[in-house]
């Protein structure tokens, strides 16, 4: 319980932080619990907290924007002969798995995002920065700007396949390898038809 972390060993790195303030979002609300409360739990100053998050909402968004900076980075280094939905397939299944940590930060956050109307607000925008790094990609392929059809569609289709999997592993957990089995067979099948609407361009 919370209320017995007194006296717990000072935590430094982010991923330390992060379980110790989803823990107590779990267990209190997003809203409920304040940066006080998340110094306290982690044995930290403010001064640490705010060297690592700039506001309570970052920490809970940190592992979502670097998964989005790590799928950038994946497309970014893709060579021109790989079709574009298997570049996408790869990109988003490596991102994935950086993300997909033993403690179970990924799971947590999936949970509180989708408990907490105040971090819900923020969702939809956080998910079109992601599927608009698709639609980049896609664009740069077939010579489009990256809010056309095709581009667009597809950013929003991948992203669609991957919040759904993630969503329903949180609701049915799986292992890892499982997670990233049915993510993988999904991004899949989507790759089939969209590639040949890709090609068609």
């Amino acid at each position: 319980m919370v209320a017995n972390r007194r006296g717990r060993p000072q935590v430094s790195s982010r991923a330390q932080i992060e379980a110790a303030a989803f823990e107590l979002f779990l267990e209190r609300g997003f809203t409920e619990t304040s940066i006080m409360d998340i110094v306290a739990a982690a044995g930290i100053s403010k001064t640490t907290f705010f060297r690592y998050f700039p506001s309570k909402a970052a920490l809970v968004w940190s592992p979502f924007d670097e998964g989005t900076r790590d799928l950038q980075r994946a497309l970014d280094m893709v060579p021109e002969d790989v079709p574009v939905m298997e570049a996408i397939r790869a990109g988003v299944i490596d991102s994935v798995a950086a993300r997909l940590d033993d403690a179970g930060i990924w799971s947590a956050q999936f949970r509180i995002l989708d408990a907490s109307q105040e971090l819900q607000a923020e969702g939809a925008q956080r998910w079109l920065v992601w599927s608009e790094v698709v639609a980049r990609f896609v664009a740069s392929r077939i010579g489009a700007r990256p809010t056309a059809v095709v581009p667009a569609s597809v950013g929003g289709a991948v992203q669609s396949v991957v919040l759904a999997v993630l969503r329903e592993s949180v609701r049915s957990p799986a292992s890892r390898s499982g997670l990233l089995s049915v993510l993988d067979t999904s991004l899949v099948s989507l790759g089939r038809s969209l590639q040949k609407w890709i090609d068609e361009q």
